[in-house]
């Protein structure tokens, strides 16, 4: 069932990393952002990835990160940790679940992909386990698309990892989505492609346009990126995605 009205979805500004010279996307920046977004929902916040988070000694030296806390980044917004119901994290890469402790022994749930889990079980190196790995009770692995509240669907769009996923809120006046790293740059997703950097194993780039081509099926008002403050706006023109391109600066 859609919602009446689009909720209040804010972009919450996480982390700036610094881009080690061997990472794929250095070439193009020596640093990037890193963004996670609160779905203000009538029945309580919905976060979509928590950042990077702190005291990993290995990811301190290498990115460098100057991070805002979760808490200090919701209140901005007028949203407190008190007002999460959920946390959905688009896959376990550190960037993306850092902060999710900040919810365990709670009852707020964390929502990601079984594949996630199975990758952070294979590969010792694929995250940090203390922050990817919530408690049992609150732990909600994903197999596919998944209805979570009244509007908000979980939505895989493997590629960049093999259990990524997105999100779609939708309304009567129209739907946005929460695309993640589903691509790097904006402009990755209007052309539909799959870069080298973005998807390093290439049995999972044709995965990736696919991921890509179902999003924008959609035709969603607007989709927001993990790691690019640009916007995708559909069905408007040229010059409303002109204006979405850079929200609050």
């Amino acid at each position: 069932m859609a919602l009446q009205q689009l909720p209040r979805i804010e972009r919450l500004d996480l982390a700036v990393l610094r881009l080690p010279a061997w990472h794929p996307e250095a070439a193009g920046s020596p640093t990037a952002p890193v963004y996670g977004y609160v779905i203000d929902h009538p029945d309580g916040a919905i976060v979509f990835d928590t950042g990077v988070g702190a005291d990993n000694e290995f990811i301190d030296a290498v990115y460098a990160p100057d991070h805002l806390g979760l808490d200090d980044a919701l209140h901005a917004v007028g949203i407190e940790l008190a007002d999460v119901v959920a946390v959905v994290n688009s896959h376990l890469h550190f960037d993306h679940c850092g902060q999710n402790p900040l919810f365990y022994g709670s009852d707020v749930p964390c929502y990601v992909q079984q594949a996630e889990l199975d990758a952070v079980e294979r590969d010792q190196f694929y995250t940090d386990p203390v922050w990817a790995l919530a408690p049992t009770g609150q732990q909600r692995a994903v197999d596919g698309d998944l209805a979570i509240a009244e509007g908000v669907t979980i939505m895989a769009t493997p590629g960049h990892t093999a259990g990524h996923h997105s999100v779609l809120v939708e309304s009567g006046e129209g739907c946005a989505v929460l695309a993640g790293q589903v691509v790097w740059h904006a402009d990755e997703f209007r052309d539909e492609r799959a870069t080298a950097a973005n998807v390093e194993a290439k049995e999972r780039r044709g995965d990736a346009i696919e991921s890509i081509r179902r999003l924008k099926a959609l035709r969603p008002q607007v989709v927001h990126f993990a790691h690019c403050s640009a916007l995708h706006a559909d069905g408007a023109g040229e010059d409303a995605e002109l204006r979405l391109r850079s929200p609050r600066g």
